[in-house]
């Protein structure tokens, strides 16, 4: 007989792809996982999956299956959730956030909502991939970079301006356009390169504006950063700011959230702490 827990299963497996992944997730043995899809394909009497040793993906019906179930149990999840949302939230939000975002900030503000609110649970993923939120059950994601799709919620929560910044020693040894001409400029989000002053070829290229920064202060060259990652260091001295060029453009922080009719307190909470303290 199909349970709650066998659709479950079925919809964690499709999301990650992986029999071993949605055990980890769901906390279960790797057999139990797989003694579901076994009883839940045959009362259906079909494949719900193609496996094979480096994957496992979704059949026609399989597809078509989870097309109809995954909707039926978001809605018993809101349905749950109202029912709560006049009790103090709980329960847990999946998140992924961006190597680059600040670390130290992101774990303040987990701090001190979990003061405030003991009984949520964050659970955090940092990577720059791109994320499945309904297929792989996040709750939202913090992006850079707008999301254009009629499937997700877009909400600017922060934003930092772009500045020049560099060693005082190296400021005064040198020019913006000797730099720039030496390749001693670190651009992560390449705006010189699409203002059209792009100069000699770049000692360093990356797009990790956490290293950029530590190259930055290892003193060899100048880059374009975040005013918000570079305060701590332009207050006490170990930085200075520089007069460039082109104009800097901010770099905002978006919260990217599934498109649904309901969105649980507990995330609507943490989307506003996170706003908060980014901005």
């Amino acid at each position: 007989m199909t349970t709650l827990a066998h659709l479950e299963t079925f919809v964690e497996v499709a999301g990650l792809g992986s029999f071993a992944a949605a055990a980890r997730q769901l906390d279960l043995p790797r057999s139990t996982v797989t003694a579901r899809i076994k009883a839940l394909e045959e009362e259906l009497g079909v494949a719900l999956f193609q496996r094979t040793t480096r994957q496992v993906r979704l059949t026609v019906e399989g597809e078509a299956y989870r097309e109809k179930v995954q909707p039926a149990l978001r809605d018993l999840e809101e349905a749950g959730e109202q029912l709560k949302s006049a009790q103090a939230p709980q329960g847990m939000v999946r998140v992924s956030v961006p190597v680059d975002l600040p670390l130290d900030v992101l774990a303040e503000a987990m701090a001190s909502f979990n003061l405030r609110y003991p009984e949520v649970r964050i659970e955090v993923h940092v990577s720059d991939r791109p994320v499945d939120l309904t297929g792989e059950r996040f709750d939202f994601a913090l992006r850079g970079n707008r999301v254009a799709s009629e499937s997700v919620i877009v909400r600017k929560i922060a934003s930092s301006f772009l500045v020049l910044v560099a060693r005082p020693e190296l400021m005064e040894e040198a020019s913006f356009g000797e730099l720039l001409t030496s390749g001693r400029v670190i651009d992560p989000a390449e705006v010189l390169v699409e203002a059209g002053q792009g100069g000699g070829a770049p000692v360093y290229r990356t797009r990790n504006l956490q290293l950029a920064l530590a190259l930055v202060l290892n003193g060899g060259v100048a880059g374009i950063l975040p005013k918000s990652m570079c305060a701590e260091f332009l207050a006490d001295g170990r930085l200075v700011e520089a007069a460039c060029p082109v104009d800097l453009p901010e770099l905002p922080l978006f919260a990217v959230l599934p498109s649904r009719r309901f969105i649980p307190k507990r995330v609507r909470l943490l989307v506003d702490h996170l706003a908060s303290a980014f901005g």
